[in-house]
């Protein structure tokens, strides 16, 4: 059991270390309010990811993943929901050099629902239950493991993307900078679109 956890340990920090839409969205967080104010987001993340795959592994994966127009639903959804957080981040407004109205994050409660409409959410959570989950063990001792590993590795996997946002956000002195870095990071989390039209 103990190498089966270790083994879902190392999926899960790799899951969450490569990049994707939570990784994009932390590093534009990082860039925009800075670490701190940033951690919110990263703790929305990573709940919502971890009860994502708590309820799946619980017997609601099968329901949904075995169901195309469940899924066509949550395809429209992800897109929908990439395409608003895109522009939000590409034209977000920027006020370098000023203290007024601060920069806002998704925040927690954004940033946890917003798993549920992640397509590279629904493949990790689609994996791990296919390779890791053992059908004549108990599923909630499984769904609570599978859920605390995957909150730990996640922390551990996101916060060197916030914090290399927030290292930016030294960087982009000028409103052009500013803004030009906020396109560039749109247009990247737009190209993870294709992970559900592919």
């Amino acid at each position: 059991m103990l190498e089966t956890i270790v083994a879902f340990a190392s999926f899960a920090f790799v899951a969450s270390v490569t990049p994707g839409p939570n990784n994009v969205l932390l590093t534009a967080t990082g860039s925009r309010v800075g670490f701190r104010r940033g951690l919110p987001t990263l703790l929305g993340i990573t709940t919502g990811f971890a009860v994502m795959i708590f309820v799946l592994t619980m017997g609601l994966g099968s329901l949904v993943l075995d169901n195309p127009g469940v899924l066509l639903v949550l395809r429209v959804a992800g897109v929908l929901m990439l395409v608003w957080l895109s522009y939000q981040i590409a034209f977000a407004p920027v006020n370098v050099g000023s203290g007024q109205h601060p920069a806002k994050a998704l925040g927690f409660p954004g940033a946890a629902l917003f798993q549920w409409v992640n397509p590279k959410a629904w493949m990790v959570v689609g994996s791990a239950i296919s390779a890791y989950m053992i059908p004549d063990h108990s599923a909630l001792r499984q769904a609570t493991t599978f859920a605390a590993v995957f909150f730990v590795a996640g922390v551990v996997g996101c916060i060197p993307w916030l914090a290399f946002g927030s290292l930016l956000q030294r960087l982009l002195k000028t409103e052009r900078t500013a803004r030009l870095f906020n396109y560039s990071m749109g247009l990247l989390l737009l190209a993870t679109i294709v992970l559900i039209i592919r």
